[in-house]
């Protein structure tokens, strides 16, 4: 089977500032620039879907001044950024996956933006994860299939999920040192084959994605058959 649907927790990227002695956001700003250069040489390695995990549901229990800083940046980096450019040219197709209800109407204003402006391209679909918590969502698809009167059923559920539409990850890579999903794409993970390479996310980059994509190739999946 190929591997056409990669998933990424991108951790580590306060721990890489600390290790640097540089200012924590800096940190978040080389991981957003990871995120960019990971898109593209997925674009150049023929995946056509991935997801970052970028801003989780737990997230928003963080200090205020730190959620403002991240946010901020995050607006910075969507509203048509250096990075954001580069991904446009390769024909990216970009879809935020979340609670969106809980982000502020500016940022939320980019994001449906950039959705809008990027909803034909066929290079390249990016999800990105924001305001998202794998339990949230499975609530509140429950509660909309609740609403229209749809039998819970797995086709069912999964059709109702912000992914729906879109392959379950083959494979899913968190950097950071840490071996978890920390609440990322549950229901779709079943199968799904886990990565976690000793390194950083900030450091993550086309070598560390074919070595990622290589590991993949090694697996046997059987689906418990």
């Amino acid at each position: 089977m190929n591997l056409t649907h990669i998933a990424f927790i991108v951790d580590g990227n306060s721990t890489w500032a600390k290790e640097r002695e540089v200012p924590q956001l800096e940190g978040y700003r080389a991981g957003m620039r990871a995120v960019a250069s990971t898109v593209i040489a997925a674009h150049e390695f023929h995946i056509k879907y991935v997801t970052f995990y970028i801003f989780s549901s737990e997230n928003w229990h963080r200090p205020a001044s730190w959620i403002l800083d991240f946010m901020n940046l995050a607006r910075c980096f969507f509203d048509e950024g250096e990075q954001i450019k580069w991904m446009l040219e390769i024909g990216a197709r970009l879809m935020v996956i979340g609670d969106k209800t809980k982000l502020g109407p500016e940022f939320l204003n980019i994001l449906n933006k950039l959705e809008e402006k990027t909803k034909d391209n066929n290079g390249i679909f990016v999800q990105l994860a924001i305001s998202y918590g794998s339990r949230d969502e499975i609530v509140r698809a429950a509660r909309r299939m609740l609403d229209l009167g749809i039998n819970f059923t797995e086709t069912n559920i999964s059709n109702n999920l912000d992914t729906a539409g879109i392959p379950d990850p083959q494979l899913i890579v968190r950097t950071g040192r840490k071996q978890r999903l920390s609440n990322f794409l549950m229901w779709q993970a079943s199968y799904s084959e886990l990565y976690f390479p000793p390194i950083l996310w900030p450091d993550f980059d086309k070598v560390q994605l074919q070595i990622a994509i290589d590991e993949f190739y090694t697996r046997e999946r059987t689906y418990g058959r």
